[in-house]
């Protein structure tokens, strides 16, 4: 009988084990896999990383690599937004662009994409890249290299060799005196030489969407391989206008440079004669603030500027602009005057409208199998207000409702429930776009009506029961088997001691019969 109930005992422990291995290595395995996935991700992580470390090994054995870090914040701006409002406006350059800062909308272009040179224009890049990759306290000093292959008439501050200066000192000259030789000195500071640091402005200048740009140099001396567009040129221009520290930079008008190891203070004087009366007053422009001058005979005047009038802030460029005689036989640079009458265009022609409404009923469509109505009123999800022509009038503006289904609406909706997109068009021109919502809920005929706080607590519910047993099934099923093993013993003790009973009723039945036989 021992030996029964062990391998009775022995048979159970082994469906036990069976039953409880699958189990625990689901479970287990849930835990395993996350655990192989965390690894199998720290190795590409890995990979990545000495694929990137073998990448810039590359690149340093072709060029010189930067010398420090990209800092936070540098990010390319968005996408200028091209509306290609009709106008009779007539630049005299070789090409013009005039956007408006706070939304990047360009309203007027002229020859947006034409190749062109873009000459001190150039330095925007150069102080940018100073300032992602340098350290404003960081003291430079002016080499041998830096100094050569400059024209002796461009623009200069008169450093020296060997004389050191802080790169914060540095951006002053550059950006307030045009200082081409203080370009050079940045290069090398920043990627060791001149030639690296040109490639590293070409590559931010693909980063930023510059297309039709191409960098040769660090300054914008005249080359045949260095040029642009101006709708590059207003892409780098809003990008850098909307970082602080370079604004500090382009908007100075005057500024002193403390005295060097080889050379006296000097007092720089912006070029920008739009921002600044201090040179000449006949271009001073009260609304105008930085950002950029430049000049060389193939390129003609170049300024990128900026000025601001009540809630509007526009940001211009021009190129290839000449120098004429005014009626007192004077010359009259033609970039500041064309530049202020850009930027007044804007300000007489232009101005905030609200094309989008949250609160405005945009249509009421039928729906289909509804309780108690047929239609629903439907709306915008947001606000929008754009840059139109000051004379635009409500009419001008269309709504063009496209909904997410060609069919009728069909109940239940929900309030709020998405139906499609609204778009606010001017003269075929699209300028904004929301979500087209439903004002109030529609119920469907003949159902039970359900609240939304009722089905989300029944979701909620499900979700709670689910969760919980996934939590706890291990434990649950362990438990179960347990009992079954308890259950299965209890039966196994009641099947022998009923079996015992009976082997000893038949041993008393025969040894009363034996008894009865001897009688």
């Amino acid at each position: 009988m021992k030996n029964r109930w062990f391998l009775s005992v022995f048979l159970l422990l082994i469906l036990l084990t069976q039953m409880i291995l699958p189990c625990a290595a689901t479970a287990g395995g849930e835990v395993a896999s996350e655990s192989v996935q965390e690894i199998e991700n720290g190795s590409d992580e890995a990979a990545q990383e000495a694929e990137a470390g073998s990448d810039a090994s590359g690149a340093d054995a072709a060029q010189e690599a930067p010398t420090a870090q990209a800092k936070e914040g540098f990010e390319p701006p968005a996408p200028l937004i091209e509306y290609n409002f009709p106008s009779d406006y007539q630049v005299r350059a070789k090409a013009a662009v005039l956007l408006e800062v706070s939304t990047g909308t360009i309203i007027y272009s002229y020859q947006l994409d034409e190749r062109l040179y873009p000459a001190s224009l150039t330095k925007i890049m150069t102080c940018m890249l100073a300032l992602e990759y340098g350290n404003l306290d960081d003291i430079l000093t002016v080499s041998a290299t830096a100094l050569e292959n400059l024209s002796e008439f461009g623009s200069t501050a008169n450093l020296q060799e060997g004389e050191q200066i802080s790169l914060r000192e540095l951006l002053y000259c550059i950006m307030v005196s045009s200082a081409n030789e203080g370009c050079n000195v940045v290069a090398e500071y920043v990627s060791g030489s001149i030639e690296a640091f040109v490639a590293l402005m070409n590559q931010k200048a693909q980063e930023l969407g510059m297309t039709g740009t191409h960098f040769a140099n660090t300054h914008g001396l005249h080359d045949d391989n260095h040029y642009t567009t101006v709708r590059d040129l207003a892409i780098l221009s809003y990008w850098a206008w909307n970082n602080r520290e370079f604004r500090e930079f382009a908007t100075t008008t005057a500024h002193t440079v403390p005295a060097t190891n080889l050379s006296e203070s000097r007092t720089l004087h912006t070029t920008n004669y739009l921002t600044s009366a201090q040179i000449t007053a006949k271009y001073y422009y009260s609304k105008a603030s930085g950002i950029k001058t430049g000049f060389t005979t193939p390129a003609g005047g170049c300024l990128a500027s900026t000025a601001t009038d009540g809630n509007l802030t526009y940001l211009g460029v021009v190129c290839g602009c000449e120098t004429l005689i005014d009626e007192n036989g004077d010359d009259l640079d033609m970039r500041f005057v064309e530049t202020k009458r850009l930027m007044e265009y804007g300000f007489e022609n232009y101005d905030y409208v609200q094309v989008l409404s949250d609160t405005q009923m945009l249509g009421q469509p039928a729906v289909t199998n509804a309780k108690g109505r047929a239609n629903v009123v439907v709306h915008a999800n947001a606000n929008a207000t754009v840059l139109l022509p000051k004379d635009c009038t409500a009419e001008d503006i269309t709504m063009s409702l496209a909904y997410d289904s060609t069919q009728t609406l069909d109940a239940p909706l929900e309030a709020g429930q998405r139906v499609g997109t609204v778009t606010a068009m001017y003269q075929g021109i699209p300028l904004a776009t929301a979500e087209l919502i439903t004002l109030t809920a529609v119920e469907r005929e003949g159902a039970a009506p359900t609240t939304v706080n009722e089905t989300e607590a029944a979701v909620q519910e499900t979700e709670t029961a689910e969760s919980g047993w996934k939590k706890y099934r291990v434990l649950i099923i362990v438990l179960v088997i347990l009992l079954v093993l308890i259950c299965t013993l209890l039966i196994l003790r009641a099947v022998n001691v009923h079996q015992a009973k009976k082997r000893a009723a038949q041993r008393r039945r025969r040894a009363e019969q034996r008894r009865n036989g001897n009688g």
